[in-house]
């Protein structure tokens, strides 16, 4: 999974991924305090992040795939944002455990992960969750967008050559809950993240732990 991924956003490959925010983006940048700092898990391109920085949000974003923050580091760098990069593997409790310890220092964070959640296998999503538990225990909010089990059967444009896993939101929101967060916002449906023919069935969930 690692080497599909660090191959991925080091080959041309990653230029096939749009360069503007996602519609997700857009959603929670919406609803977003001003100001507010933003740590997105599974940056990929980091096309939602810089989008998050040059709206006035301080970045600390993470990926697993060396390339991913490599070329982001470069970009922030040139552009001279408030971003800062990171690998963190999530499935690694020792390094999630560090995460979330760095992450509780800041004051009413958001956590944001868009497609990624549907990409870990079972215990990469529940140490995410920890992670967004503990360091969301002082305030902030969970922002998540992922592939639902509707969505299985469906046309996907960048292919089915990856690990990728539809999740029920029910089973989601109530993992969620059981460490003891409280559900804000939820819906799922079609037309949420059309990206050219595809129109994936998704599912939102917000979220807060304080």
């Amino acid at each position: 999974m690692h080497d599909y991924w660090d191959g991925f956003y080091d080959s041309v490959a990653s230029g096939g991924v749009p360069g503007e925010p996602s519609a997700f983006a857009r959603w929670a940048h919406e609803r977003i305090a001003p100001g507010a700092p933003v740590v997105e898990l599974g940056f990929g391109t980091a096309r939602d992040a810089f989008f998050f920085a040059n709206s006035a949000h301080p970045i600390r974003a993470y990926d697993f795939a060396e390339a991913a923050v490599r070329h982001a580091r470069e970009r922030a760098a040139s552009e001279a944002l408030d971003a800062e990069f990171d690998v963190l593997d999530l499935y690694d409790a020792d390094s999630v455990l560090s995460a979330a310890a760095q992450l509780s220092a800041l004051t009413e964070p958001v956590v944001y992960g868009r497609f990624l959640i549907h990409s870990l296998e079972d215990h990469g999503r529940t140490n995410l969750l920890d992670l967004a538990a503990k360091a969301l225990a002082g305030g902030g909010e969970l922002l998540l967008e992922f592939r639902t089990g509707l969505d299985a059967g469906g046309t996907h444009l960048f292919g089915d050559d990856h690990f990728r896993i539809y999740l029920d939101p029910d089973h989601v929101a109530g993992e969620i809950v059981a460490r003891g967060g409280t559900i804000t916002h939820r819906e799922a449906g079609h037309g949420l993240a059309v990206y050219k023919t595809e129109d994936p069935h998704v599912a939102r969930l917000a979220a807060t732990f304080s």
